[in-house]
């Protein structure tokens, strides 16, 4: 990257905690946001567990009354860029949006909204139909009510994708603060349960319990029969290191470097994985207890010399998709700045891929220089991204 990027804003909604702050805490001290889900019956599954938000008040947060009836994947988005933008020390209010961009990354959308608009339109024709269902079922609505919301004009961008997609779409504000005049950007990744999505995973066999076994994601786990859903939002705010420093902004870490789509083939050389790190103290892994834990091992064990931390905030979240990545990245930044190591939430009985040697499952103070996040979707494909601590 010819110009540095750093993290001064951290926004996070999720089951285990609501703002950085909270989540922080349910990561130090294991506070699972996992029960059985409410907002569907799942009486007919073998599944019913889901890091499911309750009690949600967008309100509480953000109090622009012109949302309150958007979609749940839309309020995520809203809360967690408003509580990025105050924790950066911000005022959208005050910025110019010309100077600011935004890139949201989206797995499924409002599914729900999408179910309500085709029985309604099937049902009594278009006339009954709410034109609010359309405009927000729409997979860019994210995007689209935050840049309306935060005044952004430079750029707004929307990333589809799996797992990985919240590396991505900060890989993507990386690169349009690289091309345009921008002197921040928005970047993250949000994602609400729904009974269809759910129904759908659980007839590709993919949600624990898809054996006998209790119910529960089990990381990197020799016992791991596949994962739980989960929902929220996180949303980071980047800036150039040199901005950043002059307004004397609070910084979380740097961004060293970003590695996207990469088609992971755990038979295939080193080569392919050995630029992207081979110092990091921590790395905040994506596995979710389905069968791509092993080719993550596999990755991890090639491109970790030095046989770091592995933490995983599965356990307490859920499995967020876009958010769940994005979530991953608030946390190791979390980590290189406060020097403070979670409990690893990964557990015992571990796959062999990855030499578990120096494996703690204690928090721990420790300096921590270098982090990395890694997250590889259903399909095989994959993310990493470095983060530095800024001295």
């Amino acid at each position: 990257m010819t110009k540095e990027f750093v993290i001064t804003g951290i926004g996070i909604v999720s089951a285990a905690g609501i703002g950085k702050d909270e989540f922080w805490d349910a990561a130090i001290n294991g506070k699972s946001g996992i029960k059985e889900i409410s907002h569907f019956d799942t009486s007919r599954y073998k599944s019913h567990l889901g890091g499911e938000i309750r009690d949600f008040d967008l309100d509480a947060i953000f109090s622009d009354r012109r949302f309150r009836r958007v979609a749940n994947i839309s309020k995520y988005s809203l809360a967690s860029s408003k509580l990025a933008v105050d924790d950066a020390g911000l005022d959208s209010n005050k910025w110019d949006g010309i100077k600011v961009g935004l890139v949201v990354g989206v797995t499924h959308g409002a599914i729900n909204y999408t179910r309500e608009f085709h029985a309604a339109m099937v049902k009594d024709g278009p006339a009954a139909v709410s034109p609010m269902l359309f405009s927000d079922s729409v997979l860019n609505a994210p995007a689209g009510n935050v840049s309306i919301a935060f005044n952004i004009k430079g750029a707004a961008h929307t990333i589809i994708g799996g797992m990985p997609t919240g590396l991505d779409a900060i890989a993507y504000a990386i690169k349009i603060m690289q091309s345009n005049n921008l002197d921040m950007c928005i970047a993250g990744g949000t994602e609400e349960i729904d009974s269809i999505v759910f129904d759908s995973y659980a007839r590709l066999r993919l949600l624990s319990p898809n054996s006998g076994k209790p119910e529960g994601i089990k990381p990197f786990g020799i016992d791991r029969n596949g994962f739980v859903v989960g929902e929220g939002a996180c949303m980071l705010v980047l800036e150039e290191k040199k901005a950043a420093i002059e307004r004397m902004a609070r910084i979380y870490a740097g961004i060293h470097s970003v590695d996207t789509a990469l088609h992971i083939n755990p038979a295939q050389s080193n080569k392919t994985f050995r630029d992207i790190d081979t110092e990091a103290t921590y790395i905040a892994a994506g596995a979710n207890g389905t069968s791509k834990d092993n080719i993550e091992a596999k990755v991890l064990q090639a491109v970790s010399a030095k046989r770091p931390f592995i933490g995983n905030i599965k356990p307490i979240t859920g499995e967020c998709f876009a958010a769940g990545s994005a979530m991953q990245t608030a946390l190791a930044a979390m980590v290189i700045h406060k020097g403070i190591i979670p409990p690893s939430r990964v557990g015992y009985d571990l796959i062999p891929e990855i030499d578990w040697a120096r494996f703690n499952p204690y928090a721990e103070n420790a300096e921590v220089e270098t982090a990395m996040v890694s997250s590889i979707g259903l399909e095989g494909e994959g993310s990493f991204l470095v983060l530095k601590k800024v001295n």
